[in-house]
């Protein structure tokens, strides 16, 4: 099982209990109550998850409504 500690520390944005890591190119996210469930982002799109159905559709509402928040796309270089 998973560090949720760890999980949680590296997460750029935490929502509802799903923690947000940037990789690079794209971004997961993990369900910290249940950390084996995951999903990965890439180019804004849902290209792989373990989730249901119902949790994938919630992640994704998620992740659209909140990855603006990430420090990546939220920070500009002056």
């Amino acid at each position: 099982m998973a560090d949720v500690q760890k999980l949680a520390d590296a997460a750029e944005v935490i929502v509802q209990g799903y923690a947000f890591i940037d990789r690079g190119e794209g971004v997961t996210v993990i369900n910290l109550h249940k950390p084996d469930h995951a999903a990965y982002f890439y180019n804004h799109e849902l290209v792989e998850t373990n989730m249901d159905d119902i949790e994938a559709y919630k992640v994704n509402k998620l992740y659209q409504a909140n990855v603006k928040y990430m420090e990546k796309d939220y920070a500009k270089v002056l």
